[in-house]
Parts: structure tokens; sequence; C-alpha cells
């Protein structure tokens, strides 16, 4: 079949087309599946055409499951960016080295069918789906090779990086080991491997503001374009959509408008309405690419409550029962958490003010009980509250050699420690959830206290919590035990026997007791 001079030109002029525009060439792929790219995907298209053109070396896209964005990244740019940068070598990276072997083998397969249009082929000589090289008659030039997150790569040299998905879990996600060795994995193994001028993708959902994302942008945000989709439209949304989430201060809660989930044409209303219903930490991190939820998670921003100066002033005057929960860090380097000592007061409708004056700063050992000593000499409080052998395994011997010298006697008791993060705050949620616990919303440090309250446990630090947690397992148990019930008539077969757990609170009391009457001689 012969073809005429005007088709052959017109021809000529589309393969030149899609060679230059990212756009057209999406949108030539797309006709063969029947997808045309959408309004979220132009906007991914434009910021890759403009990396291809080299205008931005750095870019984050962050969308909700399903949304495509590994399509038109790790599967559409690929064979499109080497037809014009035929010696560029990618490294592709993912939480599962068989994803991104699939999406290697994805882009082989396209470069088969249209290695014409594209204008180079497949070297006969290296052609795995993990590691594949092309080539224009010359030899072999650029291509594609990957490696699971994680993993060494040494051996090679990369002119574009991708990391698409690190994360395969919330339960990885929620592992500060894993975390940090991402963290490590990426500055010792990924980087190094990048040409110095070299480009970098990362695709994900956000699932913990410590992720790797989170850690990037908390070094260098300046150096990174980032594209956030949320599902459901937030104020200034990058595609035009109109806000879709507002706070409801009636009901406590977010509401979100299903007119305004992303990619409608995709996603049906009947799936909107089942993201709605997930758990408030899996819908801000998940679908909305916010890790910290506008309205809380463990802790909900209906509990936190408020109070003002004025209204402390005046419980002050009819009395409070002072105490101090505190959390320990080992180290004062950046990296470590913070020391955080909470003091409260009690009145007498068993309200808990959290005070406004607390510590919360990153020190050594010897600055901590120092201020352990001038917040104990400010308040006395009836007992101080610490984790289990943070004080007895380490400062014990310090602490009471400068209450010695300083004459100002502190009432400590240690707490449990569980495992679980979530069941340790327990006690304090629930007074929380009573209206029983005021926050002094006006001191200095209160925004990164309501954002640590906000964000648990998906959060990087939690000291903060973990002193308010020590006051709310205090408070639990600081009911005296009841005087023991003798049965009458008396006798030794049926008398009361003191258990163990009531044995334990006896002591509990007693040593309490001790510590006050020292406190009180020390003042004399």
């Amino acid at each position: 079949m012969s073809v005429t001079r005007q088709a052959a030109l017109d021809n000529l002029l589309w393969r030149r087309e899609i060679r230059r525009s990212f756009l057209s060439w999406c949108c030539y792929l797309g006709e063969d599946r029947g997808e045309l790219p959408a309004a979220h995907h132009r906007l991914v298209i434009d910021t890759l055409q403009k990396v291809s053109d080299g205008t931005l070396k750095r870019v984050i896209i962050l969308m909700p499951p399903g949304a495509a964005k590994s399509t038109y990244v790790s599967k559409y740019f690929i064979p499109w960016h080497l037809a014009s940068h035929p010696t560029d070598l990618f490294l592709a990276c993912s939480y599962a080295k068989d994803l991104v072997m699939g999406f290697g083998k994805a882009c082989r397969e396209i470069i088969k069918s249209h290695s014409t249009h594209l204008g180079y082929a497949l070297s006969d000589t290296s052609q795995a789906a993990d590691d594949w090289r092309i080539t224009k008659g010359t030899g072999d030039l650029g291509g594609y090779f990957c490696a699971g997150v994680g993993a060494g790569i040494a051996g090679y040299r990369a002119d574009v990086g991708v990391i698409d998905d690190y994360l395969g879990s919330q339960e990885d996600a929620d592992s500060s080991r894993i975390r940090e060795k991402q963290w490590d994995w990426y500055n010792n193994d990924f980087w190094p491997r990048l040409k110095p001028q070299a480009s970098q993708f990362i695709i994900a959902n956000r699932r913990h503001e410590e992720d790797l994302v989170g850690m990037i942008l908390k070094r260098e945000a300046e150096k990174w374009t980032v594209i956030r989709l949320p599902f459901f439209a937030e104020a200034d949304d990058p595609i035009g959509r109109p806000p879709a989430v507002r706070w409801d201060a009636q009901t406590e809660k977010m509401i979100y408008d299903v007119k305004g989930r992303l990619w409608p044409e995709w996603y049906t209303e009947e799936q909107a309405q089942q993201v709605m219903t997930k758990d408030s930490r899996t819908l801000s991190g998940l679908w909305q690419q916010r890790p910290a939820p506008e309205e809380g998670s463990f802790f909900k921003r209906s509990m936190l409550q408020g109070y003002t100066r004025e209204e402390l002033e005046a419980v002050q005057r009819s009395g409070l029962r002072f105490y101090v929960g505190s959390d320990f860090a080992a180290r004062a380097k950046e990296t470590n958490d913070r020391t955080c000592f909470l003091p409260a007061g009690v009145d007498n409708n068993d309200n808990l003010w959290i005070l406004p004056n607390w510590f919360w700063d990153r020190c050594d050992a010897d600055v901590a009980i120092e201020q352990m000593l001038l917040m104990s000499k400010t308040y006395r409080p009836i007992v101080w509250w610490c984790g289990k052998e943070q004080i007895s395994a380490s400062l014990e011997p310090f602490i009471l050699k400068r209450m010695r010298e300083t004459g100002i006697y502190i009432p400590t008791e240690e707490v449990s420690e569980y495992h679980d993060k979530l069941a340790k705050a327990q006690p304090i949620r629930a007074r929380m959830s009573q209206k029983k616990v005021l926050f002094p919303k006006f001191a200095n440090q209160w925004n990164e206290a309501e954002a640590e309250l906000l964000m648990f446990p998906g959060g990087g630090h939690d000291d903060f919590v973990d002193a308010l947690a020590k006051l709310g397992q205090g408070l639990g148990d600081i009911v005296a035990p009841s005087k023991p019930r003798v049965q009458t008539p008396f006798d030794l077969q049926t008398a009361w026997k003191p258990t163990l757990p009531w044995l334990k609170a006896s002591d509990k009391v007693q040593r309490r007791n001790r510590m006050k009457q020292l406190c009180n001689l020390a003042e004399v």
C-alpha cells in the first residue's frame, strides 16, 4: 500500500510532536486504553515536562491510592524522556523490588511497541525487566535499573532517580526503626548513586509525619517542588476544585463533600462515601496527604479544652493540689526527643489544669535536674511522676545529691511503662473525653503541644504526650486503698486476708506520706 507524501509528512510531524510534548505522548498512549489524562494528570504531566526540559530538578508527588500517579511517572515518562535524552540512566526504587520490576517491564513493552515513534530500540544485550538499555544503532546508551528501598545500589551512577511508594503498610510507617532505616538508605545508598546534576522524583501517599518525605521536607523543603492533591479538595486546590472539607463546630467533626472528590470520572460517589468512613488517621494521611489530622486521631480537637489566665488565677485562689508528669530524654542531640516536665493542678471538682509554665526542651541530665528542683520549689507537688526506671536506673544519685544540697525534696514516683503507647495514654484520654482536662492555649509552646496531641500516634515525637500520660496514669492510681472489711463473728477461717495488690497500694500510700513528711521537715 503506497503512502502519500502528505501522509508521510503528517506522520513525521506527529512523531516529532509526541517526542517534544509529554502531554501529546500521554494522549497517544491513552487512546489505546480509552483513557485521556484527567485534570490532576495534566498537572503531573506539565511538571514532568519541566523536569525533562531542565527547569525543575526535584519533585515530590503526593496523591491518594489509585490516582494513576505511577502510570504517568514510572511507566509513561521514562520511555518518553529517553527519546530526547537517550544517554540518561534511570534508577527506580520502591518498597518492593517486584513493584519496580513491573514498572520496568511495562516501560520495556512500551518501547517495543512504539520504537518507531520514539526513535530508538531496546538493546539486544540488556533487556531484563530490572536492568535494560536502549540503542540508536551506535551501541548501548541509557536505560533503566531498579532496586528495593533499603537495598544496596553499588556500581551504578544515575541521571534520574525515582522512588515510587517507599512504604508498604501502615505498620511499616509506624515503625521508627523502619523510618530511620529508610532515611539512612536514602542518604547513604540512593542519593550517592545520583550524578551531581541528576533529577529526582518521589511518588507517594503519606502515612506518617516523620516518613521519608517528611524528613526530606523538614531539612530541605526549599529545594523541592511538591504537588499535593488530596482526595477531597481543600483550600487553594492545585487543580482549581472548590473546597470540599469543612469543620462543623456543632458536631465537632470534619464534613466532606463527595462532589469535591478527586478524578470523579474514575472514583464513584460510593467510593468517596467509603473513604469518608475510614478512621481519621487513615483518611487524613493516606487519602488527604496530611498525616496530622485536622480533627485529631487518638486525641480529638474537641478534647482540648482551653482556659484563660483569669480563670486560672480564680481557681488558684480557691486551691489546687499540684502534681507533675515528666518524660526524660536520654541526650540533648537534635534528633532526640525533648525532656518534658508538665505541672498540673487538680481543683475541688476533679478538673485537671495543665499549668502554662511547663519545661519542654532538649537538655542534658544536669540541666533537667535543676529544672526539676526549680519546678518543685515553685509548686511543691504532692507527687512527681516519671517513667519506670527513668530515675532509679540512672538519675537517682544525682537527684538525691542535689536535694540534700538545696533542701528541696522531690516526692518522685515511677509509673509503669507500656510498650503500647496508646494503652499508656488511655487514662488521660478518658479524662479529656469527659472535658476534665484544661489546657493553657495562651502558653508559648501551645501550638507545638497541640500539633503533637493531634498527630499522636502518627507524629515523629511524643514527649509532651508521654508527660501528659504520666499524669493520667498517676492520678488513676492515687486513690488510697480501702480499709479491710473484717467479717463477724471473727474466726481465722473466714477472716479477711490481704492481697498483693492491696499491699502494693498500701505501701505506695505510706511511701507518699513519708515523702510529704520529709518535705515538711525540710521546709521547717
